[in-house]
């Protein structure tokens, strides 16, 4: 019999800045960090024999929670990636309610009927899971084994095995921990979706609305390029660069966020200023995630800031997440591990 540990990795930059990340090799934030650190606690005293985890950047990183402090390999395994959204790709959340609500609305709700253009189908993603964790639990058969994975395949993967008859089977916190035991082709529950280790004042979840039902619900914003008659909120909100992105909430402009690209590896931030009207709603993580997508797919390496902005949420915001004299990282996916390892 082979125990197995299905894990999800730590809070990432899509968990925060409401992206949908997929295959989109986003990097740990430094809650994440916190989490990555609280799980290490809970299985300093587990026997783990094997670590597999998605070749992914946030996966590997919070894998380190357990291979490393037991020097054991880790074996790295795309099939174990969350399920690949095609065209919605690191899409915000936002322009998902804007754009198509019936189908972001079955994306969480009924991950079997969904489907966008070039992304993968229920029944392929769970397939490549299955086929890749039985492998792992025959090649260690008597051990025990822990996967890094992600929240959305291993949904679908425990809806296959256990519950076929539920159309949703809710969402895991980050780093929750769900334990099976593996014999003759079975798979046991033991537990499910376990995040006992994640205080409240580093819950993902904790901090979010989308995932409880009913009305509750999250400001989740979009992005589109300014028009002419923008003018008058441009010059409100002092914003001006190479780049500037105006941040909506269905069809209210909220703030803008703005870059310069310089010509080495830098974009410089030389805006991210949100109305007063909505301030305090937490929506400042958000515009920095638009300026690190931006910058990300200009190329670029490191994200620089011409002046603080005024807001004091994202000044914090800012600091918070590694912002320096130098800049802060926006590295491929090849150095991300060994950034966020470096930073534990």
């Amino acid at each position: 019999m082979t125990t197995l540990y299905l894990i999800r990795h730590a809070e990432a930059e899509g968990n925060v800045f409401r992206r949908l990340q997929g295959h989109y090799n986003a990097m740990i934030t430094p809650n994440g960090r916190k989490q990555i650190a609280a799980l290490a606690r809970r299985f300093a005293e587990v026997p783990i024999d094997a670590v597999y985890a998605s070749d992914l950047s946030r996966t590997c990183c919070t894998a380190g929670a357990i291979y490393l402090p037991k020097n054991l390999p880790l074996h790295k395994d795309p099939r174990f990636r969350e399920l690949y959204c095609g065209c919605w790709e690191n899409l915000p959340f936002g322009w998902l309610d804007h754009v198509d609500p019936e189908r972001n609305h079955a994306f969480t709700r009924r991950p079997r009927d969904w489907q966008v253009e070039g992304s993968e189908r229920f029944t392929d993603y769970t397939a490549r899971f299955l086929e890749a964790m039985g492998e792992a639990a025959r090649a260690h058969d008597g051990q025990t084994v822990a996967i890094f994975s992600h929240g959305m395949v291993m949904r679908g993967v425990l809806q296959t095995l256990f519950f076929p008859d539920r159309d949703n089977l809710g969402h895991s916190e980050n780093t929750a921990v769900t334990k099976l035991l593996y014999e003759d082709g079975k798979y046991t529950l033991e537990y499910l979706n376990d995040d006992s280790h994640i205080p409240y004042e580093i819950s993902t979840l904790g901090r979010q609305e989308w995932w409880r039902g009913g009305d509750h619900r999250d400001f989740n914003m979009w992005y589109r390029d300014p028009a002419p008659e923008d003018e008058d909120l441009l010059r409100e909100l002092n914003v001006a660069g190479d780049i500037v992105r105006i941040s909506m909430i269905v069809d209210r402009p909220t703030g803008a966020v703005a870059l310069k690209l310089l010509p080495d590896e830098r974009a410089q931030l030389s805006g991210l200023v949100l109305l007063q009207a909505h301030r305090g709603k937490g929506l400042s993580a958000q515009l920095l995630g638009e300026a690190v997508s931006v910058a990300r797919t200009a190329g670029k390496r490191l994200l620089t800031v011409e002046r603080l902005p005024d807001d004091p949420a994202a000044k914090r915001l800012l600091a918070d997440y590694g912002m320096s004299e130098r800049g802060m990282p926006l590295l491929p996916a090849a150095d991300l591990i060994e950034y966020d390892q470096r930073t534990e």
